[in-house]
């Protein structure tokens, strides 16, 4: 599957990475399995890197649909949740604002879209130089 999801707990973070398409039925399959994970829910902070993304689903009614169900699972419980989109390619980007523009002020979920990855590292106050470091020191330590 092209998404990944990975918990890191230690930063109260959600490390989503797209790789390849973005495909509506991947990403619901994604959520519903992020939605039964024990420390999934409201007010983890999530990194998602679209930067390897190479195809977008166009099917925006079904992800409007999705959108609905990650309200349920991440937002609206009064605990404010903070989302960065990492996007440096003009398909990712339009991934990204979709997804950005796809949560009401309703829902407790800020959102934002940045290009650069430490730009983005830093919005979540994460100590790292870049991802792979992040996932290298946390893969290192599961061991």
């Amino acid at each position: 599957m092209p998404i990944t999801v990975q918990i890191i707990s230690e930063h109260n973070l959600v490390y989503v990475r797209y790789t390849g398409a973005m495909l509506v039925s991947e990403t619901a399959a994604a959520l519903t399995e992020f939605a039964k994970h024990p420390l999934a829910g409201p007010g983890l902070r999530h990194l998602v890197d679209l930067t390897r993304l190479t195809e977008l689903d166009r099917d925006y009614a079904k992800f409007m649909e999705i959108q609905a169900k990650k309200v349920e699972t991440m937002a609206g419980h009064g605990i404010e949740t903070f989302m960065v989109y990492y996007a440096n390619t003009p398909l990712g980007l339009q991934a990204a604002n979709m997804g950005k523009n796809g949560w009401t002020p309703e829902s407790g979920v800020v959102a934002i879209v940045l290009e650069d990855e430490d730009h983005a590292l830093h919005a979540l106050g994460l100590p790292y130089d870049s991802i792979a470091t992040m996932l290298d020191k946390v893969d290192a330590q599961s061991v």
